[in-house]
């Protein structure tokens, strides 16, 4: 998986999981930001880092879900198995968020967590 597919998951993960970050005011902003934008994972994912890379606590919670999915990765390439329950005591993981199913990922999935 690509880093910019890492990097939209997680975003979505964190719009998801952490609403409060996210008022009317941000998300307004995101949806003008991404709405003009070419459905493509890549030009999304480099519009929101550029978006939120000066806004720290946004920041700080993309990193956290970004090393956890590194970790998750890390551990199904090297051929080992990390249960839900192990992944579930990482900070900021949920045990059912571990185990469940991923949404597509494009623009219209992006907006639709913004509005």
């Amino acid at each position: 998986m690509s880093f910019h597919h890492q990097n939209l998951e997680a975003f979505l993960q964190l719009l998801k999981e952490k609403p409060r970050l996210f008022p009317p005011s941000k998300r307004q902003e995101l949806v003008e930001l991404i709405t003009p934008l070419e459905d493509e994972i890549e030009t999304l994912s480099v519009a929101l880092a550029k978006w939120y890379e000066k806004k720290d606590e946004i920041v700080d919670a993309q990193l956290e879900i970004l090393n956890h999915f590194i970790l998750v990765n890390n551990n199904n390439s090297e051929g080992k198995s990390t249960s839900a329950a192990a992944l579930a005591r990482f900070p900021g993981t949920k045990a059912g968020s571990v185990s469940q199913a991923k949404p597509q990922l494009n623009k219209q999935t992006l907006l639709s967590y913004l509005t």
